[in-house]
């Protein structure tokens, strides 16, 4: 979602989206809806199995099932689900279990998955 079509559609709803490239150089990008995370009881799940995770990401590096991103009243945060290659949050590696709070701008290594989480939020009017 760009700026002006958050100004255009002021009912569109708040959203963050992970984007960077995988460790063979292909473009990857996440959208997280707010609608989606709030439904999601335990938050989404990335990884590289489809049929296990949310939001799936090919790369030999994601664990079947890497990561977890949820919501909760402090913003966004992030938990390494026991991934083989691990998850970083900027140069902080994640313990398995243990959720960490993220923020827009943030870089995240998912393996060798590079990515960094941006607001799509709307502006306010």
């Amino acid at each position: 979602m760009t700026v002006a079509a958050a100004r255009e559609n002021p009912e569109l709803e708040r959203a963050w989206r992970l984007t960077g490239r995988d460790s063979t150089g292909r473009a990857v990008s996440l959208t997280l809806g707010e609608t989606r995370l709030t439904k999601a009881y335990l938050g989404l799940t990335i990884g590289r199995h489809a049929a296990l995770c949310d939001l799936v990401i090919d790369d030999p590096t994601v664990s079947r099932r890497h990561c977890r991103i949820a919501r909760d009243s402090d913003g966004l945060y992030v938990e390494d689900l026991n991934s083989l290659n691990g998850t970083a949050c900027g140069a902080q590696t994640l313990r398995a279990f243990e959720p960490l709070t993220v923020a827009p701008g943030q870089a995240l290594r998912l393996g060798e998955v590079e990515l960094t989480l941006q607001s799509l939020e709307p502006p306010d009017p």
